[in-house]
């Protein structure tokens, strides 16, 4: 079909009404500078086309990438590794076949600023956040030269505007960067000139995403799409002269996700007194953030094997020790090494039961991350292998699958977590229940305990055997190794942030870890157990949907081999309440000194209060079980996530180190 000639007036028609026939004309014939095509440069440039610019100078030396698909209108497959201005003008081109674009495929220098802003009516800031130094040669010029500059910066699910125009405040008056601020300090003058009443940190959910050392921070397309909106207004107003412009030091910002409009004006920009507090403030939040933020994987991996074996190693493992190490003999052939299992670690009951769960559960990621490569698995223990804690090897062998099998719950492998605070107490509908149980039914009778009464009940245990195990030296050992006190996440251990108890606390437990003698004296003598019990059992026992507990279907004594396939399916378990939206807390603590109570193994070095309560604890369990304490396998809590946010996790070690 041959498309139809290009009409101006009848592309851009239903622009009037808004605009005048004299103010689209003018509009057609101005001239906008918009240096860098990324996020907010290129959706600024399609929406003024649209509006009837016709004349443009656009700069950017990048090309696309998959990083740039949320936010940036030029992204698309098709796109990839093209140049991003030729893919922008092409596009302008394809709205208005008479558009007029110089293209600066090279980026903007102090050699081609004067260039750059040649003939242009206004610049429109389409600069990525961090390249401050030329953005400000840019603005000094345009300050020089008269030429309108428009900045406005997408700040999470909103965006923030300043307008500098002749005759008034400069960028450089406003956000006092100098040349010999360092880099750190650069940044943090820029953002609080940007934003001086944020609204978008609220709703930041996990900031370790946030990098600036490394020059990557979050984005969003709802931002993007907000500052696009709010600078065209700007420029038509602008270019059309219709007044109502408000210069800097005025500003606004608007936040989509909370519904605030911020207008405001700052004399002396950053250098009033109080942006100079909030510039000290920024410093330490800065270097706070610099801290957290997500350590960079390494590059994407060559061989299949080892593809396969980066998504599996993040299974969970018993407070993140992830007990195997991988030896790839070929392109079919892996051995999985599991070390001995450590004689004074109480919490590897039955000659270390939850690790072998572990170890399923790793398995079964390991068998999805292979069938999304078109391959399936057979593992199998060594023939003389014996289940006394001893090291072990299991064989695995891949083959070719006639077709690549996708399985859907392996995209939530890296999200399935361990969520230790209070859930939301809302019930969890039978659509959810009967997929959970879907998951495990070959296996597993799974029982719910979702009532106030059974809730209460079952977060009793947890917190009986909090008790227990804070009083013991060799469960001290046990924690004070693997809680991790470091800011951030935790590739082997667990950050204290996400142990379930408040900042207070969390200090007087540091304190407390320091030795066993301390513990043993606030156990004894300061009711060191009643504070734990309380945050890290009763309460968010009773702030969740409910507890569970997954019991063999036909009881009787397990082997090894059991125990993985049980590890396998409580790994899909896990994997579908990920799915689902929901949160979990395993409660094996109360299965480890059941198991030592009822087996009649002194797990106490003959404390015989301690041997009592493990007692009473086993016995209280049976009884909520219905007599079936030695068909359990798995218990925990679940429910949806609550208020609090736990950025802070248990991550998982390089694969370098794991081979």
């Amino acid at each position: 079909m041959t498309p139809p000639d290009f009409s101006h007036a009848e592309a851009f028609a239903r622009n009037l009404g808004w605009l005048t026939q004299g103010e689209l004309l003018s509009l057609r014939h101005k001239r906008v500078a918009i240096p860098g095509m990324g996020g907010v440069g290129s959706a600024y440039l399609l929406a003024l086309v649209r509006l009837g610019v016709s004349k443009f100078h656009i700069s950017d030396m990048d090309i696309f990438e998959q990083a740039n698909f949320n936010r940036q209108v030029g992204a698309f497959m098709s796109t990839v590794g093209r140049p991003k201005v030729e893919v922008m003008a092409e596009m302008a081109a394809d709205i208005n076949p008479e558009i007029d674009i110089k293209s600066f495929g090279d980026g903007i220098s102090k050699d081609n600023i004067d260039a750059f802003l040649e003939g242009v009516d206004i610049l429109v800031d389409g600069f990525d956040f961090f390249a401050l130094d030329i953005r400000r040669d840019v603005f000094k010029r345009c300050h020089e030269l008269s030429i309108p500059a428009i900045t406005c910066a997408p700040v999470g699910m909103g965006a923030a505007l300043l307008s500098f125009m002749p005759g008034k405040m400069s960028f450089e008056d406003y956000f006092r960067i100098t040349d010999q601020d360092s880099e750190e300090d650069k940044y943090i003058k820029f953002l609080i000139g940007l934003t001086p009443r944020p609204a978008h940190r609220g709703y930041l959910v996990d900031p370790s995403y946030v990098d600036m050392k490394n020059h990557k921070v979050p984005s969003t397309p709802i931002g993007i799409q907000l500052c696009t909106g709010l600078i065209v207004t700007e420029v038509l107003k602008v270019l059309l002269e219709r007044g109502g412009v408000k210069a800097a030091p005025h500003y606004q910002l608007y936040d989509a996700y909370r519904g605030i409009l911020r207008k405001g004006y700052i004399p002396y920009g950053n250098g009033n007194p109080l942006q100079r507090l909030k510039y000290f403030f920024g410093r330490m939040l800065y270097a706070k953030m610099s801290e957290t933020a997500t350590q960079q994987e390494d590059a994407p991996l060559s061989s299949v094997m080892e593809q396969i074996i980066d998504q599996a190693r993040w299974a969970p493992s018993g407070d993140n020790t992830q007990p195997w190490q991988f030896e790839i003999k070929s392109e079919r052939k892996i051995i999985v090494h599991i070390p001995e299992i450590e004689q004074d670690n109480l919490y590897e009951f039955d000659h270390g039961r939850p690790t072998y769960l572990a170890v399923g559960m790793m398995m079964e990621t390991l068998r999805m991350a292979a069938s999304s490569h078109g391959l399936a698995l057979r593992w199998a223990l060594a023939k003389d292998a014996v289940w006394d804690g001893r090291a072990q090897e299991i064989t695995v062998n891949f083959r070719k699958l006639k077709k690549t099998v996708s399985d859907d719950l392996l995209d939530y492998v890296p999200l399935r977590s361990v969520n230790r605070f209070s859930y939301q107490t809302k019930a969890l509908p039978d659509r959810a229940k009967k997929l959970l149980s879907d998951e495990i039914d070959e296996l597993f009778d799974i029982q719910w305990f979702e009532s106030p009464v059974e809730r209460r009940r079952f977060s009793r245990l947890n917190a009986a055997a909090t008790d227990i195990r804070l009083r013991l030296e060799k469960c001290f050992k046990v924690h004070k190794k693997i809680i991790d006190w470091t800011a951030g996440n935790s590739r082997e251990g667990v950050p204290a942030g996400a142990v379930g108890m408040d900042k207070v606390s969390l200090l007087l437990m540091k304190q407390a870890m320091k030795s066993w003698s301390r513990m043993d004296f606030m156990n004894k003598y300061m009711g060191g157990t009643l504070l734990a019990q309380l945050q890290m059992d009763i309460l968010p026992g009773h702030k969740c949907a409910g507890h569970f507990a997954l019991l063999w279907k036909d009881g009787g004594k397990k082997d090894l081999a059991h125990i993985m396939q049980a590890g396998e399916k409580l790994q899909r378990f896990w994997l579908q309440a990920t799915k689902q939206g929901l949160v979990m807390q395993p409660s094996m603590a109360t299965i480890c000194f059941s198991y030592y109570a009822e087996q009649g193994i002194d797990f106490s070095e003959g404390n015989l209060t301690l041997a009592n309560k493990a007692t009473r604890l086993g016995n209280d369990f049976d009884t909520l079980l219905g007599g079936r304490l030695s068909d359990v396998v798995f218990s925990g809590r679940i429910g949806y996530p609550g208020k609090m946010r736990t950025p802070e996790r248990s991550i998982r070690k390089k694969l370098q180190d794991l081979l």
